[in-house]
């Protein structure tokens, strides 16, 4: 029977041997080291999570040219492994799509071999008004696949509406048999449920914004009670206001308390700015790192010339140093190794077997 357990590993609460698995979360049972050490991977020394997120679908194409069709795919990936090689040596990880950089990137070794791999199993149906709320997993980009091509994380994005009773229903059983069929493979599974406004509601009401950062924090309890290896969510809340910012501390505090797998920041549509409040915030909260994109690489996309290129390049990858001292300066690591002498207990000699 396969273990389906998921979450960070913790100090020594069950012993390890060939017999059946505890419950616990990886680390504490053989059937779970695999996916221990991939989480190892797409994390520092510390703990933290520091991933460059490159995995945007046509909405990247999108900062070429606002016909789509003029956009050939050689440029795109020219542009995503440009970005890939300024940000891997500031990277724990990087997060990739199926069709312009996780091929590309492991070929040329753009993608250094120290740096961990994470690709997002969703296929995202977008238009310029933005992208539609069905959650579909892409055809033939299956989590046995990621495994086999040494992926060490899957993704999931969920644009998620507890109130819509029969489509969240949906939407975690999938999320279940996700979890299920990680474990099975030992791959470490990521969801990003995304919050998005139904009919009549703004974000300029107060009441809705309100809404929205409750949402987001029962979002992440509702998929990591399900057995998700990391949540990737939104800020809970904005950073306008000194009122705004501690009602946003306060829900990142819930956030950490409602759930017990590690946790990181999405960037969204924040500007860098914003942003590196945002993570200095979640992170004295109890956030382990981040999975960002536009906010980080934002300025380097698009027909520019090769220094405009360059110079966002490098910026990219000033600012994931920096966000690395945040986390530094603010937070904690998700990881808590077990003393060299507790594995003797943890893992008996036939553990292999």
């Amino acid at each position: 029977m396969t273990d389906t357990t998921t979450g960070p590993p913790a100090p020594a609460t069950a012993t390890g041997s060939a017999g059946p698995a505890p419950s616990g979360p990886p680390g504490t049972s053989v059937r779970d080291l695999g996916k221990l050490r991939r989480l190892q991977r797409i994390s520092d020394a510390e703990g933290f999570i520091r991933v460059a997120a490159i995995d945007h679908p046509e909405n990247y194409l999108a900062l070429f040219d606002e016909d789509l069709s003029k956009v050939s795919d050689a440029e795109v990936v020219e542009s995503k492994l440009e970005l890939v090689a300024a940000m891997s040596a500031e990277a724990t990880a990087v997060l990739v799509d199926p069709v312009w950089s996780f091929g590309q990137g492991v070929l040329s070794a753009t993608i250094p071999p120290y740096v961990g791999i994470i690709s997002g199993l969703e296929l995202l149906a977008y238009s310029p008004a933005g992208f539609g709320t069905e959650t579909v997993v892409r055809p033939g980009w299956t989590v046995s696949k990621l495994a086999r091509l040494g992926a060490d994380a899957a993704k999931l994005v969920v644009f998620y509406r507890a109130e819509l009773d029969e489509v969240s229903r949906a939407q975690r059983e999938l999320v279940a048999s996700l979890v299920a069929e990680c474990a099975e493979h030992q791959l470490p599974l990521v969801v990003e449920p995304l919050w998005y406004p139904l009919e009549g509601e703004s974000l300029d009401d107060p009441a809705t914004r309100a809404a929205r950062g409750d949402a987001i924090v029962a979002a992440a309890k509702a998929f990591a009670d399900l057995g998700v290896d990391i949540m990737k969510v939104e800020f809970p809340g904005h950073v306008d206001s000194d009122e705004e910012r501690a009602a946003a501390a306060e829900r990142c505090a819930a956030l950490d308390a409602a759930v017990d797998v590690p946790w990181v920041l999405l960037s969204a549509n924040a500007t860098y700015e914003q942003f590196r409040e945002q993570v200095t915030i979640a992170a004295a909260a109890g956030a382990c790192g981040f999975m960002a994109g536009r906010a980080i690489w934002g300025d380097g996309v698009g027909r520019h010339d090769a220094e405009r290129r360059a110079r966002g390049a490098r910026t990219a990858a000033e600012r994931l140093r920096e966000l690395r001292e945040v986390l530094r300066a603010n937070g904690r690591g998700w990881q808590q190794p077990v003393a060299v002498a507790d594995t003797v207990e943890r893992f008996a000699a036939d553990w292999y077997v």
